[in-house]
């Protein structure tokens, strides 16, 4: 097929832009090889919280999102488990999740000694109200929203739904840094919030995460937790004048060492101050797509919610009027073009029915057979209109050719 040889061309100019639109710019560069130079790769190896790359990335993460403490973290999943630990979860409290989201997040309450309990998504991805509230019991503590691929629900709706039961509001904003509700940036709307910086997230550290409160306890708790031990809580912004509160704290948890490296840090600071452009990049791709696809009938996009600004770093949707088999040479036809495309279907991690390690007391029969027939595409940063319009026309192609 002539339009074969066109998409592999694509990929070849596409990977040559990869030099000049990337992630990791010269001013990350930069930062890292000045943190090398400096030869202070640990958190602590310093007098003074001014002289941390860490610590500098917690003081701008925090104002960045609004909040007035942040604690970085060796990963999101990390930072999952101890919103929970500092929130007050006991071992064998319920954990409500949304069935759509990755492996760490339940994995993140079994560690915690609690039960993750799965509540399904609605056709656009997001946790289902209704089912929300069905599912709450006396045994119910803590609700973690997961925004799965940076879709949210009502967070209003949901704020209230939490209040009136006595539910504990934690956020996994993993996918979420620059999505905002109600012109909020989600992650504020909790006791706690968890964000990555994982290759595949807004702002790329290789790994890391950052957990973010507006509770003092809770965050010096956090920072403790995270391996912040005798009196190097001072070399944290935001601990001024509170050597009291902390020195009693001291020694008080245990700590998992859960710090996060100089080099990872040094290499995030200088992202932050990109998030508005990649969003307002990811977004325009985004809808230059969509409009692509909704020219087929095979194809079904899921809304945003009202009121929510994403970033729309990847697209989902469901295909419809097509039999597993017409949906696999479809991906298949789109892999050999360079096109990587997902489902979630074999051994995906995003696949709740695959998590063997707790009991699962829910069968979210519609989550799961929506999920089966959803794609799932990264929209790389590098992506420019021509490509989306290239790429847009490869996937229709491919469901022509397997319908």
């Amino acid at each position: 097929r002539s339009s074969d040889l066109a998409s592999k061309h694509l990929i070849r100019e596409i990977e040559d832009r990869m030099t000049t639109l990337r992630m990791i710019d010269d001013a990350v560069i930069d930062s890292v090889v000045d943190t090398l130079k400096q030869a202070r790769l640990f958190r602590y190896d310093c007098d003074t919280a001014e002289q941390s790359a860490t610590s500098v990335l917690e003081k701008h993460f925090a104002e960045a999102v609004g909040a007035k403490y942040a604690i970085a973290m060796n990963s999101c999943s990390s930072a999952l488990f101890v919103s929970m630990l500092c929130a007050g979860l006991k071992p064998g409290d319920k954990v409500l999740m949304p069935a759509f989201t990755f492996i760490a997040v339940p994995s993140s309450v079994v560690h915690a000694g609690a039960t993750p309990v799965l509540v399904d998504v609605d056709e656009n991805y997001v946790m289902d109200l209704e089912d929300f509230e069905r599912k709450i019991t006396p045994e119910t503590k803590f609700l973690m929203l997961s925004y799965m691929r940076g879709r949210a629900p009502d967070l209003h709706k949901v704020k209230e739904i939490c209040d009136r039961h006595g539910v504990v509001l934690l956020e996994d904003a993993a996918h979420a840094l620059g999505v905002l509700f109600d012109g909020k940036q989600t992650g504020k709307f909790g006791v706690a919030a968890s964000f990555s910086a994982q290759s595949y997230k807004m702002i790329d550290g290789g790994e890391g995460g950052v957990m973010v409160t507006d509770d003092q306890t809770i965050a010096f708790k956090a920072m403790l937790y995270a391996g912040c031990y005798e009196q190097n809580w001072k070399k944290h912004f935001g601990t001024e004048g509170e050597g009291e509160k902390l020195m009693a704290m001291v020694n008080t948890l245990p700590a998992y060492n859960f710090r996060m490296s100089n080099l990872s840090a040094s290499a995030l600071t200088p992202q932050l101050g990109q998030v508005d452009a990649r969003v307002e990049h990811f977004n325009a791709n985004y809808n230059r797509l969509k409009a692509i696809f909704e020219t087929s009938k095979n194809i079904r996009l899921p809304k945003f919610t009202d009121k929510l600004r994403p970033a729309a770093d990847s697209m989902q949707w469901e295909f419809k009027g097509m039999s597993p088999d017409q949906i696999a040479g479809t991906i298949t036809q789109l892999a050999g073009e360079g096109i990587k495309v997902g489902v979630f279907t074999g051994a995906n991690a995003r696949c709740f029915w695959n998590w063997t390690f707790f009991e699962h007391e829910y069968e979210c029969s519609y989550t799961k057979d929506l999920l089966q027939r959803t794609c799932d595409l990264r929209l790389r940063l590098f992506l420019q209109p021509e490509d989306i319009d290239k790429m847009g026309q490869s996937v229709l192609n491919a469901i022509a050719d397997n319908t």
